[in-house]
């Protein structure tokens, strides 16, 4: 790729977790993992988006997006950027692509579409830490949880779910229990 800002990757970290990991793993995020693994036919795979509700996320509104998966080219659409997000950010992302609004957009085709390009192959619960340095706002860090969900054996959707972190703050020592695997962007996220 050409002309990317690789700040965004240096910035950002991504991680997975297999499909069946308890959601007592995921410290603050667990109910709401919890909620999301319920909703799925099989232990073994997503759920559809349809079998989500607006109140199965009351704890977070404001603080999540819901995102549809785009094909030709791969991207993610947001179709619902919550208004917490859009302080942090300082943006409203609805209908956008994914960092179409930064001061890179080149950047956030690398990584981060690679590692939700890996959810769709091999599925698994994303969580996501970085600063939000390509939107001007280099002093705000967030920590997300991303859930795929699928309709038959197609990635549909993604809703993420995000807290404001303190600069020292990890993935690792929000979720020491967590059974994560670094994602580094190849083929499939390396497991622990």
């Amino acid at each position: 790729m050409d002309n990317v800002d690789v700040s965004a990757e240096a910035d950002w970290q991504y991680f997975g977790a297999p499909l069946g990991t308890g959601s007592e793993c995921f410290g603050p995020f667990s109910e709401l993992v919890a909620t999301w693994q319920q909703r799925a036919e099989r232990a073994d795979w997503p759920p559809r988006r349809g079998a989500l509700h607006v109140e199965d996320f009351a704890g977070w509104l404001g603080r999540i997006f819901i995102a549809r998966v785009e094909r030709d080219p791969f991207n993610l659409r947001f179709t619902l950027w919550g208004t917490t997000l859009t302080e942090w950010w300082g943006i409203d992302y609805t209908n956008k692509t994914l960092g179409s609004e930064s001061s890179s957009p080149e950047a956030w085709k690398g990584l981060e579409l690679e590692y939700f390009k890996e959810m769709e192959r091999a599925p698994f619960i994303g969580l996501a830490s970085g600063y939000l340095t390509l939107h001007d706002r280099s002093h705000i860090k967030v920590i997300a949880v991303d859930l795929p969900c699928f309709e038959g054996r197609g990635f549909t959707h993604v809703i993420s779910a995000h807290l404001r972190a303190e600069p020292r703050e990890t993935v690792e020592t929000l979720l020491p229990r967590c059974p994560i695997s670094h994602f580094t962007g190849y083929p499939e996220p390396r497991r622990k």
